[in-house]
Order: C-alpha cells, then sequence, then structure tokens
C-alpha cells in the first residue's frame, strides 16, 4: 500500500485531498437528508410503501355526506355572497359618484375654456369704456379744478378734501367703486359661479 502511495506525484496529492473533502461533504449531506426525510415521515406518521397493506373494505370519508356540515357551509356561503353584492354595489355607486363628478369637473372646464359669447364680449367692452370713461372724467376734472385745489389744500383737512371730492364728482366715484368691487370680486371668488 505504501508502494502506491509513493507512486503518486506530489502535484497531485492537493486535488486528491480536494476530492476527498467534496466526496465527505456530499456523504454527511447525504446523511443528513436521509435522516430528515426518516425524521419527517414519523412525525407525519407516514409508512414507506413497501410496508403498506391492502384493506379492501376502506372506503374515502368523502363518500359519506354530512349534511348540518353542508347545511352550515351553504349559509356561510350565501352570507359571503350578500356581503360580496353589498360591496359591488357601494364600488358601482362610489365609481358612478365619481364617473359624474368628473363628467362636471370637465364640463366646467369646458365652460371656463370655451370661447367668449356675444354677450361676454359686449360685457367686457362696456366694463372697458366705463373704466376709460371714469378714468377721463378724473383727468379732466382734475384739470380744471386744481386752482379750487389748492383753496381745500390750505382750508381743510384730508378727510375733508376727499369728502369734497366724492361729493362733486359722484358718479365717477361710483363707477370706480363699483368697478373695483367687480375686480376684487372676480378675483377672490372665481368658484362663487354656480356650476351646472
Amino acid at each position: 500500500m505504501q508502494d502506491t502511495l509513493d507512486q503518486i506525484p506530489p502535484e497531485a496529492w492537493p486535488i486528491i485531498d480536494l476530492l476527498f473533502n467534496v466526496t465527505m461533504a456530499a456523504a454527511g449531506i447525504w446523511l443528513a437528508i436521509t435522516v430528515f426525510v426518516v425524521w419527517r415521515r414519523h412525525a407525519s406518521n407516514l409508512t414507506p410503501v413497501h410496508a403498506a397493506g391492502r384493506n379492501r373494505k376502506a372506503q374515502p370519508d368523502f363518500l359519506k355526506v354530512d349534511r348540518k356540515a353542508r347545511a352550515e357551509a351553504i349559509k356561510r356561503g350565501a352570507a359571503h355572497e350578500k356581503d360580496l353584492d353589498r360591496r359591488d354595489e357601494a364600488e358601482a355607486k362610489a365609481a358612478a359618484e365619481a364617473a359624474t363628478a368628473a363628467a362636471k369637473a370637465a364640463e366646467a372646464e369646458a365652460r371656463r375654456n370655451a370661447p367668449m359669447t356675444f354677450a361676454q364680449r359686449i360685457s367686457g367692452l362696456v366694463t372697458f369704456l366705463l373704466s376709460l370713461f371714469t378714468l377721463l372724467s378724473i383727468i379732466v376734472s382734475s384739470i380744471f379744478t386744481i386752482s379750487r385745489m389748492g383753496d381745500y389744500v390750505g382750508e381743510y383737512t384730508a378727510w375733508e378734501r376727499i369728502t369734497s371730492i366724492i361729493m362733486q364728482h359722484p358718479i365717477a366715484f361710483t363707477i370706480c367703486v363699483l368697478i373695483i368691487i367687480a375686480r376684487i370680486y372676480t378675483q377672490f371668488f372665481p368658484s362663487a359661479k354656480k356650476e351646472g
């Protein structure tokens, strides 16, 4: 035996050592799997195929109907179906409400983005003309009343001067106030328009 071992070249010993270790590892894994399978069969109360015997009188359990358990299962199934139907109705209702809300939002957006009608154009033109009239009336009245303003500055306080201007130009003041109020309203309350 020693002669055989001496004939092996020294360069082969690392390969032999590696193959020995791989063989031992494979044997250990095989042993562990075999022990695991045996313990599992024992724990599950399984018998090997060759140890099983024939029993011609054996009948499967599913041939006997348990009517009480069957009726209870049918009741549970019906209750579950009712729950599913209620859930489906609620989901359908929520989907319909969401679709209606989306349609209303799309309709409102379409109205907002729609081209202006003739009445809207006319009202915009009238608003522009009234604003222009107001501006022109203030400029003209300011030019013609500069001499009177010099008298007011010396005689009246700031509040009395403002009151005096309002009393002398009520139409221009009213138009300015209405335009300012309308602009503030449309600027800060754009969604107050009735939709639908």
